[in-house]
């Protein structure tokens, strides 16, 4: 089985040349797909590994965004990697069948993955940030939570009973150089949203619901991009989908504490 896969990303190779770009020739398989759909910094699936860049990355850091998904690849069996399991719904996955087996989307992906498989990592772009715009984010911590639904919402039931239990530094939960989301953590903040969401009350479910709670929730209004990203998924599945998917984006996970005036982003807590 190894072999005929290896042969085939031989073909592919072929096809596409000597060294196949993630931008221009797997990218955009991914995208009619609708991956970055959930994948993405406010989407569903902000708390897994595999988040894209906005639309508006230069391709370089397209390029190094395709570069690193060598995480995901079995290096041993590439057949059997996660990137090439989990969109055709060979591996359990959250957003159901993306791509279909034996489909030329599935192909290129495919030629992708044998790529990174067969290689070693590249020199990854750089993400340069001003002066004075060094920021601490801060993940809120179990209570936090519980309160933030609770005024959101109006819910009393605690979902961070479900949560893994928080570590102590220092004496106190909210160092922010010890609040990673592990895996763990981000599948109960995914089923703590999909209860919320789906218990809550709603006053207005139109697209008005984006702008409104959105501020609420992220403390600031939406950015255009996440405008444009939360619309989308309120025309395919309503406020709650919306919800759902903004209880779980770290725009509300996480504060972002700045001192200098002149952040991108000011300290609406």
């Amino acid at each position: 089985m190894q072999w005929r896969f290896v042969c085939l990303m031989g073909l592919c190779l072929s096809v596409f040349g000597q060294t196949p770009s993630f931008l221009r020739d797997v990218y955009p398989s991914l995208k009619k797909a609708d991956c970055r759909g959930c994948h993405n910094a406010d989407g569903v699936s902000s708390t897994t590994r595999l988040l894209f860049p906005e639309e508006s990355a230069s391709e370089a850091e397209w390029e190094a965004f395709g570069d690193s998904l060598r995480a995901l690849v079995d290096r041993e069996h590439p057949e059997q990697s996660l990137l090439l399991s989990k969109p055709a719904n060979r591996v359990k996955h959250a957003g159901g069948l993306r791509l279909h087996p034996g489909s030329a989307e599935e192909a290129k992906l495919k030629q992708w993955v044998q790529h990174l498989a067969t290689t070693t990592a590249t020199k990854r772009a750089k993400v340069t940030v001003a002066p004075g715009e060094k920021t601490a984010l801060r993940r809120m911590t179990h209570a936090q939570y519980d309160n933030t639904v609770r005024d959101l919402l109006g819910d009393n039931t605690g979902p961070s009973r479900q949560f893994p239990p928080e570590d102590f530094i220092d004496g106190f939960k909210n160092q922010y150089t010890a609040q990673g989301i592990s895996p763990l953590l981000a599948e109960a903040y995914g089923a703590a949203a999909e209860k919320l969401a789906a218990a809550a009350t709603l006053k207005d479910t139109g697209p008005g619901f984006v702008d409104e709670f959105g501020r609420i929730a992220f403390h600031r209004p939406l950015t255009p991009d996440e405008r444009t990203r939360y619309l989308v998924l309120h025309k395919k599945g309503g406020a709650r989908l919306v919800l759902e998917a903004m209880l779980q984006s770290p725009a509300f996970l996480y504060r972002e504490s700045c001192a200098n005036p002149k952040c991108r982003h000011p300290p609406w807590w």
